[in-house]
């Protein structure tokens, strides 16, 4: 079985230890709380975003830990810098035991950035009819996950929309979840949804664009009223979906090319400032 972490190197607490030392194996009943961020010409991107978005899920998990941002970003650096990697992602696992013990660890991990070819012609996505039960923090869910990961591996599609208990698609398994309509972006509330911080990108630059967000779940049954759809996140950033289950969608929409653009230009510009 390949190992969770990558690379030569982890941090456990402050400590930078050799991934021989690495467990993998999680008790269910420990909490994991943890945020996944990716690093492009060693620099990391929107990372006071996901440093951020850590803090909240803490808070949300009831659990009092303050993140020094500062010095965590100083301990990154020196990950990047032992492990000789310049691109990947990077997660950050707060475990939390039954018995009250914590530990904090952070590890490159096996990264899935989509072709050329995927870019290009869109996404297969299929329904899962599922529910986060704290969607505003990122705590890791088996249940959720591994049935998406079985649904994924059988329909041969790249991501599942997960589907509400009132039929509503409210984001990806993985992703956050855009439609567009009317030259309108439509997309779920954040506070029934995990919030992306490509997503928060993607709506900031959609504002300076002078394209209308419209914050609501779309039911199942509005899917032929779309004109195109797309998500978003840390390693696909922005995808074209060309089919949801059997609903085909439109791949070439211009709204979704101009924002995919000027997401890249508004990430390379980042690379360039350091």
């Amino acid at each position: 079985m390949q190992l969770l972490a990558q690379g030569q190197y982890f941090l456990m607490d402050r400590t930078l230890k050799s991934i021989n030392f690495f467990n993998e194996e999680v008790d269910e009943k420990t909490i994991c709380v943890y945020e996944v961020f990716r690093i492009e010409q060693s620099t990391p991107l929107f990372i006071n975003e996901h440093l951020a978005r850590l803090q909240n899920s803490l808070i949300s998990a009831g659990k009092d830990i303050h993140i020094q941002i500062s010095r965590l970003t100083r301990q990154l650096k020196t990950l990047y810098s032992a492990n000789n990697i310049s691109d990947g992602n990077i997660k950050l696992d707060y475990r939390f035991t039954p018995t009250g013990e914590s530990l904090f660890m952070a590890y490159f991990i096996k990264s899935n950035y989509p072709s050329e070819r995927i870019q290009k012609d869109g996404i297969v996505c299929s329904f899962q009819y599922a529910e986060r039960t704290k969607p505003g923090a990122k705590i890791y869910n088996a249940l959720v996950r591994n049935k998406a990961n079985a649904i994924i591996e059988e329909d041969k599609a790249y991501e599942t929309i997960l589907v509400n208990k009132d039929l509503g698609m409210t984001e990806g398994s993985r992703s956050n979840l855009f439609f567009i309509k009317d030259n309108t972006l439509i997309t779920a509330d954040e506070t029934v949804i995990l919030p992306g911080i490509m997503r928060h990108q993607i709506i900031k630059l959609a504002n300076e664009l002078g394209i209308e967000t419209t914050f609501r779940i779309v039911r199942v049954d509005e899917i032929e009223q779309m004109d195109a759809a797309f998500i978003s996140g840390t390693s696909p950033r922005m995808l074209a979906i060309r089919k949801i289950d059997n609903h085909a969608l439109d791949t070439e929409h211009p709204i979704y090319k101009n924002l995919r653009t000027t997401l890249c230009k508004h990430i390379q510009q980042q690379l360039i400032n350091g």
